[in-house]
């Protein structure tokens, strides 16, 4: 059976749960460090990679800010998952 089609809000769902798990990685932080460093607790970040469009705006500026983006990188992320 052929697959099906990855709809538009999963596209930018994936886009922006791989940008997060990437800076992860460059930065060498796993889940509960980034939680602890953004206040932001461990099973609700869980959750809320699972599901990025749960994140509100303030508590992505704090992981972006935690994870040192670089405003290039934001932009990015911003044209692509908009």
């Amino acid at each position: 059976m052929p697959k099906l089609a990855i709809s538009k809000d999963e596209e930018m769902n994936r886009i922006i749960r791989g940008s997060i798990k990437n800076a992860q990685e460059i930065q060498g932080m796993n889940v509960s460090k980034l939680a602890k460093l953004t206040g932001i607790p461990v099973s609700t970040l869980y959750y809320k990679m699972q599901n990025p469009t749960t994140f509100n705006i303030g508590e992505l500026r704090t992981i972006f800010r935690v994870l040192r983006y670089k405003n290039e990188e934001k932009e990015r992320l911003a044209r692509e998952a908009i």
